[in-house]
């Protein structure tokens, strides 16, 4: 019986809702660190529950399998933006448009939707500009991050 704060791979995947094909494949594909130990003593922790998600979102968002084993560690803070993402997008959507036009350069700040890439730097985007799709917030994300030194 696993431990307090310890999961067997059937529950990982039930409280990831995927397979448990899903999570050997993972661990297999070195997506998510390998269990405590071997064999029926096999057990995860939160922190394999987050990476799974994590993965499972990213290749969701059309990363390959390569790109999400090679990048694991840096791909959280996409992961950040991506929430951001979704939740501006819901807002967005839920919104009249004013359809007011800028007399210059400068953006309205009330007129911005703030999507966070990296401890202090936010991205604004004006309501009469598309949104970014997830994938590319994940890149623009690591970009700032490794600008940032975050």
């Amino acid at each position: 019986m696993p431990g307090a704060g310890t999961y067997t791979a059937e529950t990982l995947a039930f409280r990831a809702g995927v397979p448990l094909r899903t999570v050997r494949f993972y661990v297999q594909e070195k997506l998510i660190d390998p269990p405590l130990a071997r064999g029926r003593g096999a057990n995860f922790t939160e922190h394999h529950l987050v990476q799974l998600q994590q993965a499972r979102t990213l290749q969701n968002a059309g990363f390959t399998l390569d790109a999400i084993r090679e990048r694991r560690g840096e791909l959280s803070v996409g992961l950040h933006a991506m929430a951001a993402f979704d939740t501006a997008h819901r807002g967005w959507l839920g919104r009249e448009r004013t359809g007011r036009a800028q007399e210059d350069d400068a953006l309205d700040e009330a007129e911005c939707i703030r999507i966070p890439m990296t401890k202090g730097v936010e991205l604004m985007v004006s309501r009469d500009q598309p949104l970014p799709s997830p994938r590319q917030l994940v890149e623009i994300a690591l970009h700032i991050r490794k600008a940032f030194g975050g």
